[in-house]
């Protein structure tokens, strides 16, 4: 999986959104309208298997870390949170390889992606700088959470869509 597709997931424009449930109305989005977050959740898209870990901290805030592996090696890491950032919630996040020795993004620029919706239910978040265009979905389902990411690479839109279930742990 290349470095493009991580956690983080697929590309593409405000096209590819896909809306939010319908039926929830639109709430002042905070961190603790997130905690259908919470938990590990495991997916499998293909031959990758992921894991990604969302846990409140004391502060207040998300802390999230993920892996992808394609059989037996780790294709990337990443470390996430979710956090009040002048005025908004902004999800931070970097990626790295599988052995920890490269991060993806540069040294001290995460990607950053501010929550824009949330109904208790679902969350979207958009891209910034380098990443405006792209968006990032989550939703709460009966069985676990969808991630959605639709991302820009080299200008092509990207969708990367990953249905997690509660794993233990």
């Amino acid at each position: 999986m290349s470095k493009t597709f991580g956690l983080c997931w697929a590309l593409a424009g405000t096209a590819f959104l896909g809306p939010l449930r319908a039926g929830n109305a639109r709430i002042a989005c905070t961190v603790d309208n997130l905690a259908f977050l919470q938990g590990n959740w495991r997916y499998t898209n293909g031959a990758s298997t992921g894991e990604e870990r969302w846990v409140l901290t004391a502060a207040g805030t998300l802390a999230g870390s993920s892996w992808e592996a394609k059989g037996p090696a780790i294709s990337f890491v990443e470390a996430s949170s979710i956090a009040p950032d002048s005025g908004r919630i902004e999800l931070h996040l970097r990626h790295f390889d599988g052995a920890l020795r490269h991060a993806w993004e540069e040294k001290d620029a995460p990607m950053i992606f501010v929550l824009a919706q949330c109904d208790g239910d679902s969350a979207v978040f958009d891209g910034t700088g380098a990443r405006t265009g792209e968006h990032m979905t989550y939703r709460k389902e009966s069985d676990g959470v969808t991630f959605i990411g639709n991302f820009l690479h080299q200008g092509k839109p990207i969708r990367v869509e990953s249905k997690m279930h509660k794993s233990p742990g």
